[in-house]
């Protein structure tokens, strides 16, 4: 039986099959309708030969894609054939069949024809209009025994983008393939999915090829479920292939379903950075390299070049695919890797919808595997789990900041070189399998040598020993910062000069954070720069310390705001052979690094003879003079060396000098009341602070005497005695021509004295006396050293331990002769005594001599006694 039906060539048919049962369908059977069959062929169009048989339990649409519709029915001859067949059809406009070629006005782009195919067509530029690719006949049942090819292309891609081809369909009324997946048993969230070796020979199924043709490598086979996972090319062809099988039962629509058979599949173009690490560059390579740029390039932190984010490939990936991320580092540089997602979801209902099975020599049984290796050991290998996640970073936005990651939550390499290799089983196509990483390298490398004196060596603590000239930068490694999860940074840079060398250093640069909450000033007294801050607790700067003994620092600049340097750099040059860079910040920001906190600065030795003093002074006490001009060579030398005055233990210290004391922070308005800009500074402790600041007047007026105290002495921290003797530094800040001094003195406290201070009562009786020191300078109320005593100085301010009534006249008289004239009345006095002993010993030899030879002449009588009768 065949019928035909014909109308213009605007018009289009639809066939409804209310009724159906012909024959046997036979599934496995080589010829699977043996009773007979029925055939549709369309005038114009190739004859596909495919057939239709069995029993169908529901109407059963079918849309001509021409005017003419030939409809044969064969039926074998045999009485207990079943056949029942009821067929109604009308015509349809092409303005009426919106949902194959869209409305008039957002039309469907369908691609064009093949010549002398049923179903092959060619998509290009699919970003201009909407591209569907349509079984045949859609939407109505498709042919039978019938091969489409659908190429398609992106020829026009903008400059520096690259373009890929992304295939889907989200709709399950979209999807209606024959035999597709019994959703029975299945939770009511499921979405049910055919692929791979599900899809036998009786299976209508298609294929997605990664490029233009059959030979480029499938990224997915489908045949069947309730939708069709984004399938996307790695470059801008795609080749889309569908076969159905030669016989099928007519595909029904039960009540509940759409009436739409076949299906209908979403083209989207995707576009990437051309310079981008979202696709593979190789065809049949899964391989990325990511190089960091010098820490010294101008674009360090911009870009791929020193940290980035990366994700994984935006296209579909074959089975059995391997991603391998390489990266390089310079020396000096490590590796940190941070996942802040990581998903796999496989799709597949059972194992036998897998793509290989478990052949995969690589993936060892996992449908997902993570490797990372640091210099060639493993330290991750994940099988279908996640690795370790810094999720909460994905938090991120302008609104929000999160904490940093941890080392828990992130990986970090020893070396500058990492790898991480990515492995699929059955592809991402239909097994999803993404992450996102966020990676940087680490600039470890912090200049000179590590600095090991230290009692409590610091993370980035160095010393430049045998550099005669250099630069230094901040630390560029994150895990010292804020953004790294440090909160403190403190950072010392020694510099160590040979002998009769200074060091010289020269501050470029600096950046202390977007608002610093501190303002560099210029200090009052000493004219160096100092910070001043405002409130905010948090501390950035650097400072420069001079180190002219080994336990003593003294502060010579401090810098903490981004202006001071702005219109020309810092110079400094040391006075001694050690000097101190401290780079130090407290309270870091978690957004904080070295991008914000920074400094470059230049180091030179250069060459100056050494100070041939050495002005660390201890003992019972002494004087100190100053003067500005230098008043010889060795002042020029020791020009900004302080005076170190050390007490031995149970000792204090009195310091002496002439001037007045001056505020020690006054006011910005204050007017100083010293008429010269000649300061003396006085420091106390460890480290030294300022405790005094003298405006200096000529030494010796009494009315302009200033003292100052060690600080035990007034009863502050008594303890200090028994962990340090007491030390002053004393500075002198010469700038106009003058002339200052100061006088120092080991000092102790009577017995009566240190009662007193300790507040014991005390019994006034005579034995109480004897037990005060002989030596003691009443107006202090302090014992001196006994050699102090009476030695022609005024050691006590008032001067009473060189008044007549201690000393006596002569010793007043001597002590008042100039130390010239008496080394010369003892030189006189020796050569007198020399020449006395001389002639006494000769004039006694003669004597003896004289003796010797009477007795001589006398003996004969004394060995005969008659003759002396």
């Amino acid at each position: 039986m065949t019928t035909s039906q014909t109308r213009d060539d605007q018009q289009y048919l639809k066939l409804i099959f209310d009724e159906f049962t012909l024959g046997r369908y036979e599934p496995n059977a080589l010829d699977g309708c043996p009773d007979g069959y029925m055939q549709l062929s369309e005038l114009g169009r190739p004859f596909t030969g495919g057939s239709w048989c069995g029993s169908s339990s529901g109407p059963a649409a079918y849309y001509s894609e021409t005017s003419t519709v030939t409809v044969s029915v064969k039926l074998f001859a045999s009485p207990h054939l079943p056949f029942a067949f009821r067929l109604r059809y009308r015509f349809v406009s092409r303005k009426e069949a919106v949902v194959r070629f869209g409305s008039v006005s957002s039309p469907l782009e369908r691609g064009q024809v093949a010549p002398g195919t049923y179903c092959t067509r060619q998509f290009e530029e699919c970003y201009r209009t909407r591209c569907r690719i349509q079984s045949p006949n859609y939407p109505g049942m498709y042919p039978r025994n019938v091969s489409c090819y659908w190429s398609l292309k992106q020829k026009f891609v903008p400059t520096c983008k690259h373009a890929m081809i992304a295939v889907r369909q989200e709709a399950a009324h979209k999807m209606h393939m024959k035999r597709s997946i019994n959703v029975a048993g299945l939770n009511k969230t499921a979405r049910a999915l055919r692929a791979w070796r599900d899809c036998t020979g009786e299976r209508d199924h298609l294929i997605f090829y990664d490029g233009g043709s059959t030979d480029d490598p499938v990224l997915a086979k489908y045949c069947g479920g309730d939708w069709l996972p984004r399938v996307v090319s790695r470059g801008p062809e795609m080749l889309v292939a569908f076969h159905s099988s030669p016989y099928s039962i007519p595909l029904h629509s039960p009540p509940s379903q759409s009436p739409l058979k076949g299906f209908e599949l979403d083209v989207d173009i995707i576009y990437a950075d051309s310079d981008s690490l979202d696709f593979a560059r190789q065809r049949q390579k899964c391989e990325f390299d990511i190089n960091a740029t010098s820490p010294e390039s101008d674009e360090i932190w911009t870009g791929r070049g020193r940290k980035g984010k990366l994700i994984s490939p935006r296209h579909s990936l074959p089975p059995n695919t391997t991603c391998t991320y390489r990266f390089r580092g310079y020396p000096g540089d490590t590796v940190w890797l941070s996942f802040t997602s990581y998903s796999q979801r496989p799709l597949l209902l059972s194992e036998s919808s897998h793509a290989l099975m478990g052949n995969s020599t690589f993936g060892g049984g996992c449908l997902t595997r993570l490797l990372i290796w640091d210099n060639r050991t493993l330290i991750e290998d994940k099988c279908d789990e996640p690795p370790l996640l810094c999720d909460h970073s994905a938090l991120n936005n302008s609104t929000r900041v999160t904490r940093p990651c941890t080392r828990a939550e992130s990986y970090m390499s020893t070396e500058k070189d990492l790898i991480l290799q990515h492995h699929t089983e059955d592809g991402t196509a239909l097994h999803p399998a993404s992450f996102k990483i966020k990676y940087e390298f680490v600039d470890t490398r912090l200049g000179g040598e590590p600095w090991p004196e230290t009692k409590s060596v610091g993370p980035c603590h160095r010393r430049f020993k045998r550099h005669h000239v250099g630069e230094i930068t901040g630390p560029r490694n994150v895990f010292l910062f804020g953004r790294g999860g440090r909160k403190d940074i403190h950072c010392i840079y020694r510099f160590e000069a040979g002998a009769n060398e200074r060091v010289q250093l020269t501050i470029n640069n600096a950046s202390f954070g977007l608002n610093p909450s501190c303002e560099t000033l210029a200090d009052p007294h000493s004219g160096r720069h100092i910070c001043e801050y405002y409130g905010n607790p948090n501390i950035a700067e650097f400072a420069i310390y001079e180190v002219p003994w080994k336990d003593i620092q003294i502060a010579k600049a401090c810098i903490c705001d981004n202006s001071t340097l702005t219109n020309k750099p810092l110079v400094f040059r040391s006075s001694s052979r050690f000097l101190e860079l401290h780079f130090r910040a407290n309270g870091m920001k978690i957004t904080e690094d070295f991008t914000v906190l920074h400094f470059h600065a230049q180091f030179e030795l250069v060459r100056l003879s050494d100070c041939p003093r050495y002005q660390r002074l201890t003992g019972d006490g002494g004087e100190v003079q100053f003067s500005y001009p230098p008043a010889d060579k060795t002042e020029t030398l020791c020009n900004g060396l302080p005076w170190l005055v050390e007490a031995r233990h149970n000792k204090s210290l009195f310091l002496l000098s002439w001037g007045a004391f001056l505020p020690l922070k006054p006011r910005p308005d204050e007017v100083s009341p010293c008429p010269s800009n000649n300061r003396i500074l006085v420091y106390s402790g460890k480290p030294p602070k300022l405790v005094r600041a003298i405006c200096p007047a000529e030494p010796g007026r009494l009315p302009m005497a200033v003292q100052v105290f060690s600080e035990e002495w007034r009863g502050e921290g008594l303890t200090h005695l028994v962990q340090r003797p007491p030390q002053f530094v004393v500075e002198w800040i010469g700038v106009e021509p003058a002339i200052a001094a100061f006088n120092w003195l080991e000092i102790s406290r009577s017995r009566h004295s240190l009662l007193t201070q300790l507040q014991v009562p005390v019994n006034a009786s005579s034995n109480d006396t004897d037990l005060e020191c002989a030596h003691k300078c009443p107006e202090l109320d302090a014992c001196i050293s006994p050699f102090l005593w009476c030695d022609g100085k005024d050691n006590c301010p008032s001067g009473y331990d060189e008044a007549e009534a201690q000393c006596g006249v002569t010793s007043k008289l001597l002590n008042s002769l100039p130390l010239a004239a008496l080394a010369t009345g003892f030189a006189v006095f020796a050569s007198l005594f020399l020449l006395i002993c001389l002639t006494v010993h000769r004039l006694r030899a003669r004597r003896r001599r004289k003796l010797a030879k009477k007795k001589l002449n006398m003996g004969p009588r004394l060995l005969d006694p008659g003759l002396n009768s």
